[in-house]
């Protein structure tokens, strides 16, 4: 029983190991545009960290095979590299966010302007 719940681990982290990589390979260094692709990436490596999380309340670190260690040391260090890809991403998405409104804000004054040209006319 103890080898088919080691290999449902394996799977489950390898499954979530794939997941984070493909991720990453879409949208590593790529700007933040807030599509729907992205919203849903974000949904899929949220529920790919629940179902992992799920298993690390001790019953994953305990694997005994050489094949879970290795699993998840690189689950980890995916998840090192998903922090701080979704820091950039967030430092991108407030830049647009930031000229965006910088954006508003000049329509806003144009707007302004034309009325009050005219007014004047």
């Amino acid at each position: 029983m103890e080898c088919i719940d080691d290999y449902d681990r394996v799977q489950l982290l390898r499954r979530a190991n794939e997941r984070l990589g493909r991720f990453f390979a879409r949208f590593s260094g790529a700007p933040v545009l807030g599509t729907e692709e992205e919203v849903e990436a974000l949904l899929q490596v949220e529920g790919t960290m629940q179902s992992v999380g799920a298993l690390l309340d001790g019953r994953l670190q305990s694997g005994r095979t050489t094949e879970i260690r290795d699993e998840l040391a690189l689950y980890r260090a995916n998840l090192v590299r998903l922090r701080n890809e979704l820091g950039a991403m967030q430092t991108a998405a407030n830049g647009c966010r930031a000229r965006l409104m910088a954006h508003n804000k000049h329509l806003q004054a144009a707007q302004a302007w034309c009325a009050a040209s005219r007014a004047t006319t």
